[in-house]
């Protein structure tokens, strides 16, 4: 999935769980979600993409890393009286990895889901000696960001693809709908942290 595509799910998943809850999603929290839904790429795409240290997508992305670290955020959260971003921050971070898995299996791939039990399954059909795999690791950032969505919009140019595309806008759509219904959380905070910066110029 591509961040636009993390995030609408995570925001979705936390707003529900938020209203089953009498709650309605705040600025924090929302924040927390955003940053949540992109946290495994921002570990895992600089440690392969930039420093060719890790095969792409394996150490934030795994569940012998994020069940540990979503655990400990939960507590930390509940310590410091910031529970609900951090079940906003959860939330956000464990919808990641499925979503990861769910493009190989509506565009026609067999399911890669390897990535969530690494160290201990490695990706099949690469040499585990070589600590580096996938295309273009360690080609720097844009490189490789380049690289994917070429080959996404590659794949869409199938059927299967422009079914994907049309879930995707409705999802999207959707989303937004729903971020507006919320009553646009986050917009405030970000607006606050924005004027704060401009006023120490």
């Amino acid at each position: 999935m591509f961040p636009w595509e993390h995030l609408a799910v995570g925001y979705l998943c936390y707003s529900l769980f938020a209203h089953l809850r009498g709650r309605t999603p705040n600025g924090p929290a929302t924040l927390a979600v955003v940053v949540g839904t992109q946290f495994p790429d921002l570990v895992d795409k600089p440690l392969s993409w930039a420093l060719d240290v890790l095969p792409a997508g394996v150490f934030a992305h795994s569940l012998f890393v994020a069940i540990p670290l979503a655990a400990l955020v939960l507590v930390v959260g509940w310590r410091i009286g910031r529970t609900e971003p951090a079940i906003a921050f959860t939330v956000g971070y464990l919808t990641h990895l499925p979503g990861d898995v769910l493009p190989s299996i509506v565009l026609g791939g067999d399911a890669s889901y390897w990535f969530l039990f690494w160290p201990a399954v490695a990706r099949p059909g690469v040499d585990v000696s070589n600590p580096i795999v996938g295309p273009g690791a360690g080609a720097g950032i844009l490189t490789n960001a380049w690289y994917y969505f070429q080959d996404y919009l590659g794949q869409l140019a199938s059927p299967k693809g422009l079914l994907f595309v049309a879930v995707e806008l409705l999802v999207l759509g959707s989303v937004l709908l729903l971020w507006f219904r919320d009553g646009r959380p986050g917009t405030g905070l970000f607006a606050r942290l924005v004027g704060r910066r401009s006023s120490r110029h």
